[in-house]
């Protein structure tokens, strides 16, 4: 069997996520459809979080903290790229908050880092 590719998975997955965005956006989506790829997608990740905890068991607190960072600089990243966009309003109450949370965990970072050596 050959090496499974990831990365053409990957770029599938989030090309039918822009798609299904794109069609919401023009309310063309059946409710029930979406809750339906939903639900596999939920699946696909409950699974895929039970095989990385598989190969990870001998380091678990580092698969770990590995898997919450990696996720977390998707997220700024994500939600840098779609304020920068337009795609997520300036305006947006709760923004004030986030830029907060944001600052507060830039300084947490820098201090953890000064710690480490």
């Amino acid at each position: 069997m050959g090496q499974f590719a990831w990365t053409e998975q990957v770029a599938t997955i989030s090309s039918t996520l822009q798609a299904l965005e794109a069609q919401v956006a023009q309310g063309h989506v059946a409710t029930a459809g979406l809750e339906d790829f939903k639900s596999a997608l939920d699946d696909l990740r409950l699974r895929a979080w039970g095989l990385l905890m598989a190969t990870s068991a001998d380091d678990y607190q580092g698969f770990q903290q590995r898997f919450r960072i990696r996720r977390g600089k998707e997220m700024c990243r994500a939600l840098n790229a779609d304020l920068r966009a337009g795609k997520l309003s300036g305006r947006h109450p709760e923004l004030p908050e986030l830029g907060a949370a944001a600052r507060d965990l830039a300084a947490g970072v820098d201090e953890g880092q000064r710690h480490a050596f």
